[in-house]
C-alpha cells in the first residue's frame, strides 16, 4: 500500500521589521522570515493553496493563449436542453490572442518617427534659432570657408565639416521618414 506523504507547515508569521540592524544580520532572522514566506505561499487551507492556484490559472490561460481551452462551456451554451443534434458547427478553438498581440505591437510601433519636442523657454528658442542660423551661414559660404582654410591654414567651420555634412544627411533621412509615414 503507498503511504501517502504529509508535509506539514507550522504557522510562523513576520518577524518584527523595526529592530536593529544587528538582529537582522543574524541567520535566525532570515530564517524566520523564510518560514513566514513558506507558510504563506505553500500552506495548504483545506484544498487552496496560493502557490498552486496560481500555477493553475497561469496554465488556463496558455490553454486560452494556444486555443486549447475546454469547449464544454460553448456547448453547453448552445445548446437546447442538452441537444446538440442539429447543429453542425466546426468546435475548433480559434486562436485570438496572437490577433490581439500583433494589435498592440504594431499600435506601438506606429508612433517610432512621430516625436515631437520644441523648445518652449525664451533661452532653449533663442538658442536653437542661433544654432540654426550659423549652420545656414556655414552652408552658404562653404566654397569661400574652403578656400580661406586652405590658403591660410585657419579653421573657420565652427563644426567639423564632415560632421555637418553627416548631420545634414542625417536630418533630411528623418524628415523624409517622417513625411512617409504620414
Amino acid at each position: 500500500m503507498k503511504e501517502e506523504l504529509k508535509i506539514d507547515i507550522p504557522y510562523l508569521g513576520f518577524p518584527n521589521q523595526f529592530v536593529t540592524d544587528k538582529e537582522k544580520a543574524t541567520i535566525d532572522f532570515g530564517l524566520q522570515i523564510g518560514k513566514a514566506i513558506q507558510y504563506e505561499w505553500f500552506k495548504k487551507d483545506g484544498t487552496s493553496c496560493r502557490y498552486y492556484d496560481r500555477w493553475n490559472e497561469f496554465n488556463r490561460r496558455r490553454l486560452y493563449a494556444r486555443a486549447e481551452q475546454p469547449i464544454g462551456k460553448y456547448k453547453n451554451e448552445l445548446a437546447v436542453d442538452g441537444d446538440l443534434s442539429y447543429l453542425n458547427l466546426d468546435w475548433t478553438p480559434i486562436a485570438i490572442i496572437p490577433k490581439f498581440v500583433d494589435i498592440v505591437v504594431n499600435g506601438m510601433s506606429d508612433r517610432l518617427f512621430e516625436v515631437k519636442a520644441y523648445a518652449q523657454d525664451a533661452l532653449s528658442l533663442r538658442d536653437k534659432e542661433r544654432f540654426k542660423d550659423v549652420i545656414q551661414g556655414q552652408m552658404v559660404a562653404k566654397p569661400i570657408l574652403q578656400q580661406i582654410q586652405k590658403d591660410f591654414g585657419i579653421k573657420t567651420f565652427i563644426n567639423n565639416h564632415d560632421e555637418l555634412q553627416k548631420m545634414i544627411q542625417n536630418l533630411i533621412y528623418i524628415w523624409s521618414l517622417t513625411i512617409s509615414q504620414r
